[in-house]
């Protein structure tokens, strides 16, 4: 049996995992996070669980204005 640093450090580092024999890799329980893998497009949509607003350009003089306050 697989101690739980092992199992967790299989489940974030790739390259570790690929490294445990064939039956350390059989015996790993799936991540509880699942695996996930999102799309270009999908990926380009995540901001945070909002839509992505357009910034908008402040204006000269009232930047001005502030800096010289």
């Amino acid at each position: 049996m697989l101690n739980m640093t092992t199992i967790v450090r299989a489940w974030k580092d790739d390259a570790y995992r690929l490294s445990l024999s064939e039956v350390e890799q059989a015996a790993l329980p799936l991540n509880p996070a699942g695996m996930l893998e999102l799309t270009d497009g999908e990926l380009a949509d995540v901001a945070g669980g909002k839509k992505r607003r357009k910034k908008r350009k402040r204006s000269r003089s009232r930047s001005r204005s502030r800096s010289r306050s």
